[in-house]
């Protein structure tokens, strides 16, 4: 027996694998029990099977009897022994049940008896069986006990050990392959182990590390009462872990995610601490860029409207506490949708782009310069002495885009309008202060665009009516409270009607007749002048048409025809189906366009206009003599008709400047063979002077005022009735 036991350890301590082992053991046994087989089977905890892992001498086919079967009463000796974790020797297998779910193998082979004793694990589980079986019949000796005893304590030693070598193979492969860096140090720190990673990541060899102080790795960004409570933790709870940065060989800095970990001995004292640890540069710049993703505006790399809401209400917090200024700057872009309608997408935003490069050059370090959207951007001017300096920061960014823009062969020319709202007179709060910069850039706007202005109360109540005056203007159409009046054109020369302008009228419930100039631009912003006008147009043809039903004379129709109408839905489709339905004559149909919409229109536009004269539809200049027409500009456009604006028909005669204006628009007109009517004609003498001046037709309160359209059929009633 000892002589058993010594050939099994030292086979252990060479090194054997398990298999051999319990092979060598087996065959032990068999010659000190004669006409006996010995078997070792292994307990599958997860399926409750016991398999065959050794048994040298049993017939090769004999294996199969026994591979998978439960531990249960009626499965053998060693099914037994597993299900009831104690020695069964069953002295008579033919005639014992226990051995009924296995009778098959028990006759093949001839079993005579079976005796089997389990094993167990370190915390008492069952690992297996050992069993020695023979061809004949009796119960074991107490020599037999024994050997059965000493022979499953030194499977169970076997198989403990190798489950601990197979734990510490993976284990150790871990250590070794794992892409986080590991370092081992014992209690008083020294290292005494790392992997691969490590010295990937930290730059040291192994051999330079051995024995030192992972202090070796100190970047000096932590204090020492981070270390301090960094040992607490490991002294508290036995474990740590957080960021920290660290030093390569190099000398780089690097940011590491570390966890660090107490191992304490049997006697509960800390034996080694090991510590598992990735580099995160990678993280920290993905973090980096994600953040100004979410901050800065992708195309200038400006900081957006969260970034600057953050920073104005902090500023905010500051000047709570500080007597300085604090300003608010809304910037929008004139006309900047041209540009794109012009040149493309991608050369309006390299201009965007080169204005923010310019505008943040002329402000000062301090500023802070934003785009929220489109080509609107907002400055947080902070530590004012005093409020006047916005106006003088505000003229420095006007300046700034004074020059033109160079972009891709192109001279580009762009103007800004500059609102300025002052903490914490016009608010208190940053949504407050926006919307009042916002207000006071629309203000600047109205006043003529290139310039700043200020917010200020009565500009506040003003955007407030505005909005009211939307909301209402939303639910008028659905609710018929537009009508269209009349106002006639008249010849020159004989004085006869030969036209009528359709002039949009509102007439709320409540409010009476709302003015034209007090709705027609919230139409015109808000883009309800589309449908709106799709209304007016619509209605004034079938209005037409009806009067032509009725005999009166066939006369021309003026409408108007606002800049946010020439669209391709507008000419393609709208107006093709309005004249369509109607049966109205597209030579009869005159649209007016005032000549500041004529002076700003783009290629598109041209194309759409053109379109109006290949539907016959005339077009006439609305307003002319307020802008700054060009010939060129006049003859690349289906112009029939130029419209004198009324402010130069207010003081003729005796305005001498504007005799002559009018003469020139006059000679202008023929010249380009169109016909010329003055508005806003309303005496005797305006209209002798006018006339004798060459004008065509005649259209003011000398010769009637707009009308609704009964009144105004009855004008054109009388001047069929014979005289």
């Amino acid at each position: 027996m000892l002589e058993l036991q010594r050939n099994i350890l030292e086979s252990m301590a060479a090194g054997q694998s398990s298999g051999q082992i319990l092979d060598s053991l087996c065959r032990m046994i068999e010659t000190m029990v004669p006409e006996a087989l010995a078997s070792v089977m292994l307990l599958d905890r997860e399926n409750r099977e016991l398999s065959f892992l050794s048994g040298p001498s049993f017939p090769p086919g004999a294996i199969s009897y026994f591979n998978g079967i439960a531990p249960s009463p009626d499965m053998g000796s060693c099914g037994n022994a597993a299900l009831l974790g104690e020695p069964i020797y069953i002295t008579d297998v033919a005639a014992d049940p226990r051995w009924n779910g296995l009778r098959e193998a028990a006759n093949n082979l001839s079993i005579g008896s079976c005796w089997s004793i389990p094993f167990f694990s370190e915390k008492q589980e069952i690992l297996g069986t050992f069993a020695i079986t023979s061809k004949n019949r009796g119960a074991p000796t107490p020599f037999h006990r024994r050997i059965l005893d000493i022979a499953s304590s030194l499977a169970g030693i076997t198989l403990r050990n190798h489950q601990r070598e197979e734990c510490l193979l993976q284990l150790s492969t871990v250590f070794r392959d794992a892409s986080e860096g590991m370092l081992i140090t014992n209690a008083q720190g020294a290292i005494i182990e790392v992997n691969h990673s490590f010295s990937e990541i930290t730059g040291y060899a192994k051999e330079e590390v051995l024995g030192k102080n992972p202090k070796i790795l100190n970047s000096g960004r932590q204090d020492q009462a981070f270390f301090l409570r960094m040992w607490q933790s490991l002294k508290d709870t036995g474990r740590w872990q957080g960021e920290i940065w660290n030093r390569r060989k190099s000398g780089d800095i690097y940011p590491e995610w570390l966890s660090i970990s107490r191992i304490d001995n049997r006697e509960g004292k800390p034996h080694n601490y090991a510590a598992v640890f990735s580099d995160i540069s990678s993280l920290k710049e993905s973090e980096r860029k994600l953040y100004h993703l979410a901050h800065h505006d992708p195309l200038t790399g400006l900081p957006n409207r969260l970034l600057m809401t953050a920073r104005l209400e902090h500023a905010l917090k500051q000047s709570s506490r500080n007597p300085t200024h604090l300003a608010l700057m809304f910037i929008d872009l004139d006309r900047f949708k041209n540009v794109n309608d012009s040149y493309g997408h991608a050369l309006g935003d390299q201009l965007l782009v080169n204005v923010a490069r310019r505008l943040s050059s002329h402000l000062r370090s301090g500023d802070t310069i934003a785009r929220i959207g489109g080509d609107e951007f907002v400055v947080l001017l902070e530590q004012l002495e005093q409020a006047d300096q916005a106006a003088v920061l505000a003229q420095n960014c006007i300046d700034a885009l004074a020059k033109p823009f160079a972009i891709t062969g192109h001279e580009i020319f762009i103007t800004p309008s500059i609102g300025i709202a002052l903490f914490p007179e016009d608010g208190d709060d940053a949504e407050t202060l926006l919307k009042h910069a916002d207000i006071a850039m629309y203000r600047a706007k109205e006043d003529g665009r290139h310039r700043y202005s200020f917010f200020t109360k009565k500009l506040s109540d003003k955007v407030k009516e505005r909005l009211k005056c939307e909301t209402l203007l939303r639910r008028a159409l659905e609710r018929d409270e537009f009508e269209l009046h009349y106002q006639p054109q008249v010849n020159a020369q004989r004085g006869e009607i030969v036209g009528a302008e359709a002039l949009l009228r509102w007439n709320h419930p409540e409010q009476g007749q709302i003015l034209p100039g007090k709705f027609i631009p919230v139409l015109e912003e808000t883009g309800l002048i589309r449908a709106v006008g799709a209304w007016a147009l619509k209605t004034a043809c079938n209005q037409m048409r009806e009067w032509d039903e009725s005999g009166l004379p066939r006369i021309r129709l003026a409408v108007n025809l606002s800049a946010k109408q020439i669209s391709p839905e507008c000419i393609n489709h709208r107006l093709q189906s309005i004249l369509s339905e109607s049966g109205f004559a597209p030579d009869r149909l005159e649209l007016e366009i005032t000549e500041h919409s004529v002076m700003q229109g783009t290629a598109m536009g041209n194309q759409l206009l053109n379109g109006l004269r290949e539907l016959g539809v005339s077009l006439a200049i609305d307003d002319f003599g307020s802008g700054h027409s060009s010939l060129m500009r006049l003859k690349q456009l289906p112009v029939h008709c130029l419209k004198i604006e009324r402010s130069l028909v207010r003081d003729i005669p005796s305005d001498q400047d504007e005799q002559a204006i009018c003469r020139a628009v006059v000679a202008l007109g023929h010249s380009l063979g169109v016909r010329i009517v003055a508005e806003g004609v309303e005496r005797e003498e305006q209209a002798d002077f006018l006339r004798s001046i060459g004008c065509d037709e005649f259209q003011g309160y000398l010769y009637g005022r707009p009308v609704a359209a009964g009144a105004f059929r009855q004008l054109l009633a009388l001047q069929t009735a014979p005289r």
